[in-house]
């Protein structure tokens, strides 16, 4: 039985139309990563259906296919043969701190430490971009991590110099710390960038940061995504609270399908539908209204997911309806 860090390879995850990715049966090699990913790409290009935008994605190919065909066809690729273990047979990776890449944090190599950038929305000018690329060179090894949350890391930081790398990344006017609500948020490109968006996810994103960090303050983490369209490029079904970008009423207002629940990892659930069509106007009070009403009403210290998923869908909207008026704890 093989020892050491592997990573298991999962294929066709479309979770905007409700499919989580499948277990191809691989274990990998972090050396393998590359070339085993670089052979489904190759797989895919050669026997997807590009022709249509709408099914040009991995997961109508193994539908078609299954996914034992595909993992055979692209083994043809490789010049190793992957290794297959079963997933029990596999020893899983410890629970995730939500946020937890955020801020300094010790690496395994001694005397060294990342350090975590948060991005308003994902969004960073020219020059600030720039100074990050100086700061990784001038202090670390030049390298710089990207996550899922939209934020970034800035690996390999001696830390004698950690003072320094954060007051310089300050001054680029960036923080290396974030509030509860800040943390996970995570927005599309939005019709600023994007014909299919609904809504300007980025910039409504940032407003209801801020709204909501002046009128609550959790001690809980929470993911909050914003997708402009149901293609879901910001993942809403996996997030706490997802926003389906949506047109409202005759004037066609912006605004947002509401779904909440949703996780991945050892966390793995969709969301479900709360609240459709809300008007952006609408919308950072439906989230206080939520976010109230979870926190008067959860058990101790439980997180906005178990909480949704401990309650079912209609006794959510009846939960989440209406003016919260339960004292709320700080």
């Amino acid at each position: 039985m093989p020892t050491g860090v592997y990573f298991r390879v999962q294929l066709g995850g479309v979770t905007g139309h409700g499919d989580f990715a499948r277990d191809s049966g691989w274990v990998l090699q972090p050396s393998q990563c590359v070339p085993a990913a670089a052979a489904v790409v190759r797989v895919f290009i050669a026997h997807g259906d590009r022709t249509d935008r709408k099914r040009a994605r991995l997961k109508y190919l193994l539908d078609a296919w299954g996914i034992e065909r595909f993992v055979a066809e692209v083994e043809r690729e490789l010049e190793f043969a992957p290794l297959r273990l079963a997933p029990e047979l596999c020893r899983p990776r410890g629970p995730i701190a939500k946020h937890g890449h955020i801020g300094v944090h010790a690496q395994k190599q001694p005397g060294l430490s990342y350090v975590g950038v948060v991005l308003p929305a994902g969004r960073l000018s020219l020059a600030q971009l720039r100074g990050l690329a100086d700061i990784s060179e001038s202090f670390g090894s030049g390298t710089i991590r990207l996550t899922v949350w939209q934020n970034l890391l800035l690996s390999d930081i001696p830390n004698e110099h950690l003072v320094e790398v954060e007051a310089a990344i300050h001054a680029l006017g960036l923080p290396t710390a974030a509030s509860a609500i800040r943390g996970g948020l995570v927005a599309c490109t939005g019709n600023s960038g994007c014909k299919f968006s609904a809504t300007d996810t980025k910039g409504q994103a940032l407003q209801l940061a801020e709204y909501l960090d002046r009128r609550i303050n959790l001690d809980q983490p929470i993911n909050i995504h914003l997708t402009g369209c149901p293609n879901s490029c910001a993942q809403h079904y996996v997030g706490d609270i997802g926003l389906l970008g949506v047109k409202v009423g005759a004037e066609l207002e912006e605004g947002y399908t509401i779904v909440v629940g949703g996780g991945a990892g050892s966390d793995r659930a969709l969301a479900h539908e709360i609240f459709p069509l809300v008007p952006m106007s609408e919308v950072p009070r439906t989230i206080e209204r939520m976010l109230l009403r979870y926190l008067a009403r959860r058990q101790e210290r439980e997180s906005f997911y178990q909480f949704c998923r401990r309650h079912a869908v209609a006794e959510l909207r009846t939960i989440f309806d209406g003016v919260a008026t339960e004292p709320v704890p700080r």
